[in-house]
């Protein structure tokens, strides 16, 4: 029998964009997933120190020596957490979909082994279209072939890091929220008390080893 295990990342940006992918998937899909509350609500206090450590340090004006190493505290705090999320209610869940297993960088071992995929060297090129009211559908092609809509070779999907509402983002860490849409073309909803509200979004490719390609540039609409 095949059985699951995870790898989280090893620098400061990528353990900080997959500790917020982890967490919001989690959330989402909580009751789906069987999820206990308890178990969401016990990162809260750790995450929201991690993630005030790590924007102080990630400021190009104020860095120093003491803002890297509460970094590291609230990480090396953190970190347990999230382990044991992914031990006892990730990890082997059939109720979670491969995609969102890709998107975690979970692996199974003893299943037919595939070569490795290099991680995506190009950015999607977004347009979010609306078309019904509280939807926007995902329209996207490649940087390197912008007038075709379809995902590179070895892609398993387009990631896209958004927020909705003002003021835009400065940046994709100021994005709390994550979708994934792996067709163009698929359509996004919103709930009723969004709509009117602006949506900026940052996309990138994640293939199918779950590495990770770069941020393409803020796409903004409104949500119909």
């Amino acid at each position: 029998m095949s059985q699951e295990t995870y790898s989280i990342p090893s620098t400061p940006s990528a353990q900080f964009d997959y500790q917020r992918n982890l967490v919001t998937r989690c959330t989402a899909g909580a009751t789906t997933w069987g999820i206990p509350a308890a178990k969401l609500t016990a990162l809260a206090a750790p995450r929201a120190t991690y993630e005030q450590a790590f924007v102080a340090a990630s400021n190009a004006g104020s860095q120093n020596p003491s803002l890297t190493a509460a970094r590291e505290a609230a990480w090396a705090a953190y970190v347990p957490l999230l382990d044991d999320l992914l031990k006892h209610q990730v990890i082997n869940n059939a109720a979670i979909s491969a995609a969102d297993k890709v998107a975690l960088y979970i692996h199974t071992n003893g299943g037919k082994s595939t070569a490795p995929a290099p991680a995506p060297a190009t950015t999607p090129v977004v347009s979010l279209v609306p078309e019904e009211a509280s939807m926007l559908h995902v329209v996207y092609a490649d940087s390197s072939s912008p007038t075709v809509h379809s995902k590179p070779a070895n892609v398993a999907f387009c990631e896209l890091a958004y927020k909705v509402g003002d003021p835009a983002p400065a940046s994709v860490v100021d994005c709390p929220l994550r979708h994934n849409t792996s067709r163009s073309h698929e359509a996004m909803p919103f709930a009723p008390e969004q709509r009117g509200k602006a949506i900026h979004a940052y996309a990138r490719w994640v293939n199918k080893n779950g590495k990770l390609g770069p941020w393409g540039g803020v796409v903004t609409a409104f949500v119909p």
